[in-house]
């Protein structure tokens, strides 16, 4: 009874932190998060979706601690008041590129001429659903529109939910290739990341960390992604702050 009254501090002192966080930001923060329960013993429940899907859970009352989510859904939730002055940090920027498995050719996709000829000639295509909040599928759909191979291509597209379960297509050789955000593309074992997609169809897209309500646990974590370590490891997964 004595050992248990002992540790009745230290398990009272221990929160647990909710965060939303896009497919975007899914590989740096699940590479983090270790180390912020390891430091304060507050553990963290994530959720990952597209930043769309996420931002509209949000403004439909569920409310998390902490969102990692594109800037225009961060300013969404902003406008509805409810992250407060200060309570945001920025991580950098994701491009909306192209990926095929490893060890496969890599196309070129370097004009939106070259891009049209690769797509044309790709078997099978997998990008996520701009319907269900993926900017990446959205900005694809605006490429195949303004490429005018809609039709052409057609029956060889598969649109799935998020970027990793098309990336998990692509490394297993279901997809030829697929569209997905640079920081899904490279962290993905069994996958190149061939670029970006080509002007005028490349998109760049900042996201930054939120606080909800002015959560102190949300604070905490925020300051935890917010150091120099944390934003070299955003870094490696494909940020950038450029």
């Amino acid at each position: 009874m004595v050992v248990l009254a002992s540790l009745l501090p230290a398990l009272a002192a221990a929160e647990q932190v909710r965060v939303f966080v896009a497919g975007a930001a899914k590989a740096g923060v699940e590479a983090l998060l270790p180390g912020f329960g390891e430091a304060d013993g507050d553990t963290v429940q994530a959720s990952y979706d597209t930043a769309g899907a996420l931002r509209d859970r949000v403004l439909k009352g569920d409310q998390p601690d902490l969102v990692v989510l594109s800037d225009a859904a961060v300013d969404a939730l902003a406008a509805r008041g409810l992250i407060r002055d200060g309570d945001r940090r920025e991580i950098g920027a994701v491009v909306v590129g192209l990926a095929v498995r490893q060890g496969a050719p890599v196309p070129d996709i370097s004009t939106a001429d070259a891009l049209r000829r690769t797509l044309l000639a790709a078997k099978a295509i997998g990008y996520a659903d701009a319907a269900h909040g993926a900017t990446s599928g959205a900005q694809f759909e605006m490429a195949v529109e303004g490429l005018g191979i809609r039709a052409q291509i057609a029956r060889k597209i598969t649109v799935l939910p998020t970027g990793g379960e098309v990336l998990q297509g692509v490394a297993v050789g279901k997809f030829e290739m697929g569209i997905s955000q640079s920081s899904e593309i490279l962290p993905v074992e069994g996958v190149t990341f061939v670029g970006g997609l080509p002007a005028p169809y490349d998109l760049r897209t900042n996201y930054a960390i939120a606080v909800l309500g002015g959560s102190e646990q949300g604070r905490r974590l925020m300051r935890y992604l917010d150091s120099p370590a944390a934003h070299a490891r955003f870094e490696t997964s494909g940020f950038s702050t450029h």
